[in-house]
């Protein structure tokens, strides 16, 4: 990605803010076990602000006297480099980053106070950096003890600052749907690749690490999310992540993985039979969630939304439930009743992005639902689930449990889906496990 379209949604996010600052930690590192911590993840508002890479950083964004743009970073130390790898350090950060300017991190509670003065408003994150945010109001505090005139005041209005960075990622530009397109020719693969590897005797553990495997074998780095890889009956888990159980001869395997690349993730379902052929009532289960997600696929175009999908996947799969026998209601009085929430407890479909539950905005300011536009990015995922200790639905549907998810971008002419070229019709399912799964791992 360039660093202009870093520095562009900078000065956008300046321009959302008038008479306010803005400051934007990065992520910070999460202990695991003594001494040792969890691989590290940044902070996606950051990142799409910065691209900066490292912890222990804070982006300022100022309006007075003049719109600047400042980042606070780790300094370079040969000692700690020596243990933990090269850092950047603040002049290399200024050549990457194109901010205005560049100082250490252990500098900033130094300088945030001339910074502060002279705005009206103070735009954070109110709620998941608490420290950073009460540091910050005490240095306000401090100042307002101290003000004299309103060019020396500290800001007294504080707003929560992420709805305004979460409004502006919902829209994709063009090099965030290339990269969301490249993490899926890896999550293609390792798709094709379980469908082919997992045979009765194999165990969900041995599907997960091929598929993990070819995640961090091509362009991608790894998955977005912890993976479901759920045969039988843990499919009615619906966030199944041990993994470690055998795969049966006559059960479905639903897997749920994606890749990432750049931290922009990829998001799909898919569910086929460990044996390589539907039975008839998987088939007919399949069949209804397949319908399901075409209705909804139907509906995704401009000035639609995630509410009119979702209704039209819960049509669809009410009347299956009727058809199968679960539900002894009119479409209507299911509809009504929501009875059908039992056997589909979620929703169709969420935003995604740089999160794989992208927090862009569900509902506009006047709390009505947000309409596709060109550009969004979003999942459809309908699914059935029957575990098998629910005594009152028909025995042969006990132990099913059917989700199909793939991943859209709305376009001008309608919607293009990114995720099409991983097997779902029936018959396409059946034939990709019936190829040679080192095929795709070569």
């Amino acid at each position: 990605m360039l660093t202009t379209d870093f520095k562009k949604r900078r000065e956008t996010l300046n321009d959302m803010i008038a008479k306010g600052i803005a400051i934007i930690p990065s992520a910070e590192l999460v202990t695991k076990s003594n001494d040792t911590e969890f691989p590290f993840r940044q902070n996606s508002n950051f990142k799409y602000l910065t691209g900066y890479p490292e912890h222990d950083a804070i982006l300022v964004l100022t309006t007075y006297p003049e719109k600047k743009q400042i980042l606070f970073v780790r300094e370079r130390d040969p000692f700690m480099e020596m243990w933990t790898g090269r850092i950047i350090g603040p002049e290399r950060a200024l050549e990457m980053t194109e901010v205005d300017e560049t100082y250490p991190i252990n500098e900033f509670e130094k300088r945030i106070g001339d910074y502060l003065v002279g705005h009206e408003s103070l735009y954070m994150d109110m709620f998941d950096n608490t420290d950073l945010f009460m540091n910050v109001r005490k240095v306000c505090q401090g100042l307002f003890k101290k003000k004299r005139t309103k060019e020396t005041a500290p800001p007294l209005n504080f707003f929560h600052l992420n709805p305004f960075i979460e409004k502006m990622r919902l829209i994709k530009d063009q090099t965030e749907v290339q990269f969301m397109k490249l993490a899926m020719e890896a999550t293609n693969k390792a798709h094709r690749a379980a469908m082919a590897f997992a045979a009765p005797g194999k165990t969900e553990k041995q599907v997960e690490a091929l598929m993990q495997y070819i995640f961090n074998k091509d362009r991608s780095e790894g998955n977005a999310y912890d993976n479901i890889v759920a045969g039988g009956d843990n499919a009615n888990i619906l966030h199944y992540i041990e993994n470690n159980q055998e795969l049966n001869d006559g059960d479905l395997l639903l897997i749920d993985a994606g890749s990432e690349l750049n931290l922009y993730a990829t998001d799909i379902t898919r569910t086929f039979p460990i044996n390589g052929t539907f039975t008839g009532m998987q088939k007919e289960v399949y069949s209804i969630v397949l319908e399901a997600q075409k209705a909804s696929l139907a509906k995704s175009k401009i000035g639609s939304s995630l509410k009119t999908i979702h209704e039209q996947s819960c049509r669809v799969l009410a009347q299956g439930l009727i058809d199968l026998k679960v539900l002894d209601q009119t479409l209507e009085q299911a509809l009504e009743t929501q009875s059908f929430r039992e056997f589909y407890p979620h929703g169709t479909g969420h935003w995604l992005g740089l999160d794989v539950h992208d927090q862009n905005p569900y509902q506009t300011d006047e709390f009505e639902e947000t309409k596709f536009e060109q550009g969004v990015i979003f999942t459809v995922e309908p699914g059935l689930y029957f575990p098998k200790s629910n005594a009152k639905i028909p025995s042969e549907l006990r132990g099913i449990g059917v989700r199909i998810e793939d991943n859209i971008l709305i376009t001008d002419k309608g919607y293009e889906n990114l995720s099409s070229m991983i097997p779902k019709e029936i018959k396409d399912v059946e034939l990709a496990c019936k190829e040679d799964y080192r095929d795709f791992i070569l």
